[in-house]
Order: C-alpha cells, then sequence, then structure tokens
C-alpha cells in the first residue's frame, strides 16, 4: 500500500512539474509576442504623431504647382489669375508686351502667346458674337500687316464660375510662311485676355490635338 501510494505521489508530482513547465513555456512564448504588441502599438503612436506633424507642416506649406496632363507643363499666375497647359518641350522666352510667351525651340511656328488689355468692357457680348469677334481680331491683332487671313470655325463656352470664353481657329499666310492657329478670349475684372498658340499648317495635322489642349486648359479665376 505505502508502495502504491508513493508512486501516486510521484506521479502526481510528475504532472504538477510538467504542467508547470509548460505554463512556463507558454509565458516565455507569450512574451514575445506581448512585447511585438506593445511595439507596433508604439509605432502606430509614432506614425500617428508623425502624420499629424507633417498635416500640419503641409497646411503651413505653400501651395505647390498646379497638376499637369500627362506631356504637358503648365503655368499658373494667381496675381494675374490664369492657368493653361503647353506641350513639354517648349521653352519661356520674354517677349515685349507679351504677357507669357512659351515656344519650341526647333519650329519658330509653334508656340504659345498670352496678352492682357485693360478693356472698360464687361463680357465679349459687349463686343460681339463669336464670328465677330474673331474676324476683327484676326484682321486687326492677331494676323501680321500685309498677312492674308482666314477664319476657319468659331465656339464659345462657360466655365464653371460664368466666365465666357470664344475660341476660334484661322490661318494666315505671308510671302514666307503660312501658319494655322488657335485664340480664346474671355473678359474677366476689367481685363481681356487673348491666348493664342499654332503651327506651320506644315505640321499642323501632327500638332493639332496639342494645341487644342493648351487651348482648352485656359481659365482665369476673377
Amino acid at each position: 500500500m505505502a508502495s502504491v501510494a508513493t508512486q501516486s505521489t510521484a506521479l502526481v508530482q510528475q504532472r504538477v512539474t510538467a504542467k508547470t513547465a509548460r505554463s512556463a513555456r507558454s509565458a516565455r512564448a507569450v512574451a514575445p509576442v506581448r512585447a511585438v504588441a506593445s511595439n507596433d502599438a508604439g509605432s502606430t503612436r509614432r506614425q500617428a504623431v508623425l502624420s499629424g506633424i507633417a498635416a500640419a507642416a503641409a497646411s503651413l506649406a505653400p501651395a505647390g504647382p498646379a497638376l499637369a496632363l500627362s506631356g504637358f507643363s503648365v503655368v499658373k499666375d494667381t496675381r494675374k489669375g490664369y492657368q493653361f497647359y503647353y506641350p513639354v518641350g517648349w521653352q519661356e522666352i520674354t517677349v515685349d508686351g507679351q504677357d507669357a510667351v512659351y515656344k519650341d525651340i526647333i519650329e519658330p511656328l509653334e508656340s504659345v502667346a498670352l496678352n492682357i488689355y485693360p478693356t472698360s468692357r464687361e463680357s465679349l457680348t459687349d463686343i460681339g458674337n463669336p464670328d465677330e469677334v474673331a474676324k476683327t481680331l484676326v484682321a486687326k491683332a492677331l494676323a501680321v500687316p500685309g498677312a492674308q487671313a482666314k477664319v476657319l470655325k468659331t465656339a464659345q463656352r462657360k466655365d464653371k464660375e460664368g466666365h465666357l470664353y470664344y475660341a476660334f481657329e484661322y490661318v494666315t499666310k505671308t510671302n514666307s510662311y503660312e501658319r494655322h492657329a488657335l485664340t480664346i478670349v474671355t473678359i474677366t475684372q476689367g481685363q481681356f485676355y487673348t491666348l493664342t498658340t499654332g503651327s506651320s499648317e506644315r505640321r499642323w495635322d501632327k500638332m493639332k490635338s496639342r494645341l487644342q489642349t493648351t487651348i482648352d486648359s485656359f481659365n482665369v479665376y476673377y
């Protein structure tokens, strides 16, 4: 009987010892998980803090340049209140009497030019309809003296702010060259905006889609 009791006691002790060892192993196994969880929580808190700092910095930083379409650069002047795209690769140049000019360095007739003039008119409709404005501007302002000029088509649109734009396509021809061009005009806040782009007639079919994008991208703010 004593021997059986002793064996039973030894068996119980072995089971207790085994259970204790398993508990210790479990505790050791769980400890790294808890440490990782703690580190993850700390990392999350750090990320939240860093994100908050980044957001605050972004709110204090000046606005970056407006995004452009693929294959185009963008020019945006918040002081004068306009924006438009032009093909990548064109270079900015300075021309007396013009507010902004960008042109291809190889093809001299491929360019875009913006002019802003003061006006007492409040709307393009004070000058006339798209056909009337196109014929007047092409004949008296957009074609060089002595050039033959022909308006091909006109259009009009309004932006979300209600600004009215007239756009027209035309060809001018001199003894030296023939240029196919697009112009868009608008009036706002006592300013008359004229944006013109074009190419040689020889390259028109290749360039017209990009030139049309430039015209369609033009917008004023005020």
